[in-house]
């Protein structure tokens, strides 16, 4: 029995070892063809038998460098949009979910079905009538309304995400502090928002993703002055067949607009978790 119990057990092993490995690759596979072909040569890149051993060139990123001046300003307006959107949505997100979570109505059930179904609509929906609306107040093509939009669009998972947190925080510890004479504010700042870092940065990280990555808002909303990089990456794809760009500086462009994104993840992942682990355990 305890043979066959041990051979179950490695057999478990092994299928969940396989299981990791194969969605290992399947999620970062694109991403290391990306950066190795950025570092080839163009006559390697599409080649029948991938190239796997191969001189490693810099020439992409000196192109990109040299002749894409417009990607690097594409680049600036994602930083800006995207910690414009993050600062917003966590502006606007805290104080709703705390009205949610410790001034409940019967009102508030309502909008909280209203902040759902926002979520439902497809992006394009919403999209095509703010057009018009932004054209005629000034905010086309600027940083400003694609925050706007951003945070629009992100502020109804936020809010309902910060209530779970918020909602795990006892009662009794805001009525201690505030039988100690702090006020509400005070109770918020100094002892609520502790408790709920973790929901916080958690918040961050969604925004964060979705504006850094937007392509149909900016495409739609922001053509020439505002434009992000994924939109840009997308027209120097269809400059190819006009021969003003490569494959090679497109992957370069692409690594370039990844890497930010994966070193703030890869960054705010431990302290995350480690929140995550301290508020599951009640500490």
């Amino acid at each position: 029995m305890a043979g066959i119990r041990s051979s179950n057990s490695l057999a478990k092993r092994v299928l969940s070892a396989l299981i990791l490995t194969v969605i290992v690759i399947w999620s970062f596979g694109p991403i290391a063809i990306a950066i190795v072909s950025s570092f080839k040569n163009q006559r390697d890149i599409f080649t029948y038998v991938p190239t796997v051993v191969f001189e490693p060139t810099l020439g992409n990123y000196a192109t990109l460098l040299d002749e894409w001046s417009t990607f690097w300003r594409a680049m600036g307006v994602s930083t800006i949009t995207t910690l414009g959107s993050a600062a917003l949505v966590v502006l606007v997100s805290l104080p709703a979910a705390y009205a949610y979570s410790r001034m409940a109505r019967p009102a508030f059930a309502i909008s909280a079905l209203f902040l759902i179904a926002v979520r439902m609509f497809p992006p394009i929906i919403i999209t095509i009538p703010l057009f018009p609306i932004f054209t005629g107040i000034g905010l086309t093509d600027t940083p400003l309304g694609l925050i706007f939009v951003y945070a629009s669009f992100m502020v109804s998972i936020s809010v309902l995400l910060l209530k779970v947190f918020i909602d795990g925080v006892p009662r009794e510890v805001d009525e201690a502090a505030m039988l100690d004479g702090a006020s509400r504010l005070k109770t918020f700042v100094h002892i609520m928002l502790p408790q709920i870092a973790p929901g916080i940065a958690a918040s961050i990280i969604f925004v964060t993703l979705f504006a850094w990555n937007d392509f149909l808002f900016s495409f739609l909303l922001a053509g020439t002055k505002a434009k992000t990089a994924p939109v840009m990456i997308a027209e120097m794809m269809g400059a190819v067949g006009e021969g003003a760009a490569t494959w090679g500086t497109i992957f370069a462009a692409s690594v370039v607009q990844l890497a930010p994104i994966l070193l703030f993840v890869w960054l705010i992942q431990k302290p995350l978790l480690r929140g995550f682990q301290s508020g599951g355990s009640g500490k």
